[in-house]
Order: C-alpha cells, then sequence, then structure tokens
C-alpha cells in the first residue's frame, strides 16, 4: 500500500533509544520568588490637569516692566485726582469767598468742591440793605449808597436753615477769593468777635 508523497519511514525496532534511567535527585531549596510589580489602575480623571507652557525669560521682564509701569502711572493718576477732589485749585481755603449766582444773589463763605457738579458753601454770610423799604424785591440788592448795607449771618432767617449750603455750580456765575483786609472780611471778624 502505497501511502504517497506523505510516507514516513518508521524504524523497524520499536524501542526507546536514548532514554536515560532515572536518577534520584535531592530537592532544590525553594528560592524567594520575586513579585514582579502589577500595574495599579488609576480611575480616569473626569478634568485635565494641563499646565500653562512657562513664558521664556526674554518676554518675562518685558512684561512686569509694563506691569509696573501700569501700576505707577494709576497711582499717579488716582494721587491727582484725590488732590483736586478735596476742593478746587482757584478756592483758598484760608480765606473767604464771594459767590456770585446767576439770580444775582451774593453770598460770602468758606467755599469748596463736594463732587464733579456741586460746590459747598460753608460760614455763610449775604449783604442786606437796612430800609425796609416795600418796592425792593430782592433784599440781597444793594443800593448805591454803601452805609444802608449790612452783612447778616446765614440761620437767623424764619426758616432756621443751617449754616451750610450745597450749590449746583450750573447756577454759579464766578466766585472771588476775599482779601483778608477788605470790608466785608473785615465785617466777618467784627462779627465772630462779638458772637
Amino acid at each position: 500500500m502505497d501511502e504517497g508523497p506523505f510516507r514516513v519511514s518508521r524504524p523497524a525496532d520499536r524501542r526507546v533509544v536514548n532514554r536515560s534511567e532515572p536518577t534520584y535527585r535531592q530537592p532544590e531549596e525553594p528560592q524567594p520568588v520575586k513579585a514582579e510589580p502589577t500595574p495599579v489602575e488609576r480611575p480616569t480623571a473626569t478634568h485635565r490637569n494641563t499646565k500653562a507652557p512657562q513664558p521664556s525669560r526674554r518676554f518675562k521682564f518685558p512684561l512686569l516692566l509694563i506691569i509696573g509701569l501700569l501700576i505707577l502711572a494709576l497711582a499717579a493718576w488716582f494721587a491727582i485726582s484725590n488732590m483736586n477732589k478735596g476742593g478746587d485749585s482757584a478756592i483758598d481755603t484760608k480765606k473767604y469767598q464771594a459767590v456770585f449766582f446767576t439770580n444775582g444773589q451774593v453770598y460770602f463763605g468758606k467755599l469748596s468742591t463736594l463732587n464733579d457738579e456741586n460746590l459747598k458753601l460753608t460760614d455763610i454770610f449775604y449783604l442786606q440793605t437796612k430800609s425796609t423799604d416795600a418796592t425792593d424785591t430782592n433784599p440781597q440788592q444793594t443800593s448805591s449808597d454803601q452805609s444802608d448795607v449790612q452783612l447778616i449771618k446765614l440761620g437767623s432767617e424764619i426758616h432756621g436753615p443751617e449754616d451750610a449750603m450745597v450749590i449746583s455750580k450750573d447756577q454759579v456765575l464766578f466766585y472771588e477769593n476775599l482779601k483778608t483786609d477788605g470790608k466785608v472780611a473785615n465785617s466777618i471778624s467784627e462779627y465772630k468777635k462779638a458772637h
């Protein structure tokens, strides 16, 4: 019987030729088992912890310089704006001022800037004619004769106002610093000595 091209020759003697006899071996001492590290599964983070790329030194210095200059400019602007907020530079706070209104009235006192739209006048006086003629419409209207005019302290009127006035800048024509040796300033000094 022909087995075809896959025919394998078989040895006639079916004995194992090179079989060695069993020898007795001594059991080896158990070697310590090296545990291999097992990878630990970490939970997947829901957010990414990304670091922003660090700018190089050549970009840090100009950036810090620009920020420093901006801070200095803002501090200077803040200081200048606060200096002007306390009062108008034309107002001499050591002297009294005459404030002339658009309606023709004039008040004397210590003037200061309250805010961008208002002025504040304290320690207020005004002029009034001595005669009580019924034809006068404005009690502060002065006559040509200066002996008929007297200086009145605000607060003695029938409605009892406080000695402070908030004035809209729109209602002021102009104001003047009074000389300390002028007639109004002397009259105010005499009033303060008497009261």
